[in-house]
C-alpha cells in the first residue's frame, strides 16, 4: 500500500499502473497519475481512494487538514489513501502550459554539459551543445530534452566529466531533462549543432537568436538528486557555492532617488 507519493516518475516505474478502471471510477491507473501530475504540478495536494467508499473524502479531509500532522504519520483505516504531495514550488501558468499543455513534437538531445548548464545553472541550450534532432519540427514548438548515454559512449573519445557520466549511467537509458520551445526548425538545428552563434549567419543565412532554446521557455523535468548524482562535478559544485556567496548588488543613492 502506498500511502505518499512524492515523485510520480518513480511511483511509474515502481508499480504497475497498467489495470483498467472499475465500474464506479473514470479511467485506469495510468489516468489518475496523469490527473495527479498535472495538479501536483499546480500546487495542489491530490488523493487518490476507493470510489465505493465515497464516506471515505470527509475523513481524509479531516486527517490530511491538521496542521500538527507528521509528513511520516501512519495514515489511519478510516482516511486510507494514497495520497500525492504538492510541489512546493508551483510551475507558473507559461511553464505549466510548454510541460503539460503541448505536443512534443521532436526530441533534442544534449551533451552532459548542457544538461548541468541547463538543469543546474538555469541557462539558455545553445547549440554548442546540441548532438542530434529527432523528428520534424517548426520553430516554437515544444520539443523534449534528452540525454543519451549510450550514443554518447559511441561518440568517440568522451571528456574526463562525460566519461564519468558514462559510467554513472545505465547504459542505454535516456535520461529527460526537460521541454522547451525551440527558436530554430528541426533541419536548422541540425546544421547549426554543435556550432557556435557567431556561425549561425554564415550556416542559415540568418541569426534570429543566438540560442536554441531560451531558458525562459525551458522547463526542468530531471530530478535534482539524479542531476546531482550523476551530472554535477566538484568543480560543478565549487561554482555554486562560489555563487551562493556572491554579494547581492545594492543599488546606488543616485539609482534609488530616480
Amino acid at each position: 500500500q502506498v500511502t505518499n507519493v512524492t515523485d510520480i516518475k518513480a511511483l511509474r516505474s515502481a508499480v504497475d499502473v497498467s489495470s483498467a478502471g472499475s465500474a464506479v471510477g473514470t479511467g485506469g491507473m495510468a489516468t489518475k497519475l496523469i490527473a495527479a501530475e498535472l495538479a501536483t504540478a499546480a500546487g495542489v495536494a491530490t488523493v487518490i481512494t476507493r470510489g465505493s467508499t465515497p464516506q471515505k473524502v470527509i475523513d481524509i479531509i479531516e486527517h490530511f487538514s491538521n496542521p500538527e500532522l507528521a509528513a511520516d504519520e501512519p495514515v489511519p483505516a478510516n482516511a486510507l489513501c494514497t495520497r500525492f504531495v504538492a510541489k512546493s514550488r508551483p510551475m507558473i501558468d507559461r511553464k505549466w502550459w510548454i510541460l503539460h499543455g503541448m505536443y512534443c513534437a521532436g526530441t533534442v538531445y544534449v551533451d552532459a554539459g548542457a544538461v548541468v548548464a541547463l538543469a543546474r545553472f538555469k541557462k539558455s541550450l545553445f547549440a554548442a551543445g546540441v548532438r542530434r534532432v529527432e523528428g520534424v519540427f517548426s520553430a516554437n514548438q515544444a520539443v523534449r530534452v534528452v540525454y543519451e548515454p549510450e550514443r554518447e559512449a559511441c561518440a568517440g573519445q568522451p571528456s574526463a566529466d562525460e566519461a564519468r557520466v558514462l559510467q554513472a549511467t545505465p547504459r542505454g537509458e535516456a535520461i529527460e531533462i526537460g521541454h522547451g520551445l525551440v527558436n530554430y526548425t528541426s533541419a536548422e538545428i541540425s546544421r547549426i549543432r554543435g556550432c557556435h552563434s557567431s556561425e549561425f549567419e554564415a550556416i542559415l543565412g540568418y541569426c534570429d537568436s543566438d540560442n536554441v532554446i531560451n531558458r525562459g521557455n525551458m522547463v526542468i523535468t530531471i530530478a535534482d538528486q539524479v542531476l546531482d548524482d550523476v551530472f554535477v562535478t566538484r568543480s560543478h559544485k565549487t561554482k555554486i557555492r562560489a555563487e551562493q556567496r556572491a554579494p547581492v548588488p545594492v543599488a546606488s543613492s543616485s539609482l534609488a532617488a530616480i
